[in-house]
């Protein structure tokens, strides 16, 4: 149990550099004209970010992170999922801009999908080293 409690704050802090890190690089395109920036906004754009991760881990990632531990036992399996549903968080946020949004401002897909998959094999990897360390504890 100690460890879905690590899996948590990896997740977040992921989920928020995935997010963040897409709003780096897009050049805050984003942030600008959504929220009047992000270092106009300051914290509470972050704040946001935090709130959601939080609900989407609890909600979402945990009862899978707990069933693929319990029935998904391959690491390239888990591997392949992890990845898989980062990914479409990805998709999904890069989707949720209106189309003359993301051409008027030029945001790529590539970038969201490269933040988000890069923090899906980081959560899998982090799933499976703690996973094992867990299992190593016990007698």
């Amino acid at each position: 149990m100690t460890y879905l409690l690590l899996l948590n704050f990896i997740f977040i802090a992921l989920f928020m550099g995935a997010v963040l890190g897409v709003e780096r690089i897009e050049g805050y395109k984003i942030a600008t004209t959504e929220y009047y920036g992000l270092m106009n906004i300051g914290g509470i754009f972050i704040a946001l970010t935090l709130l959601l991760a939080v609900a989407l881990y609890a909600v979402v990632m945990l009862p899978i992170t707990l069933a693929a531990n319990r029935w998904l036992r391959h690491p390239l399996l888990q591997t392949a999922l992890f990845t898989g549903l980062f990914l479409w968080a990805g998709q999904l946020q890069y989707r949720d801009y209106p189309l003359d949004f993301r051409e008027g401002y030029g945001l790529s897909p590539w970038t969201s999908w490269w933040m988000f998959g890069l923090a899906g094999l980081l959560y899998a990897g982090a799933n499976l080293l703690l996973g094992r360390l867990a299992g190593r504890e016990r007698p």
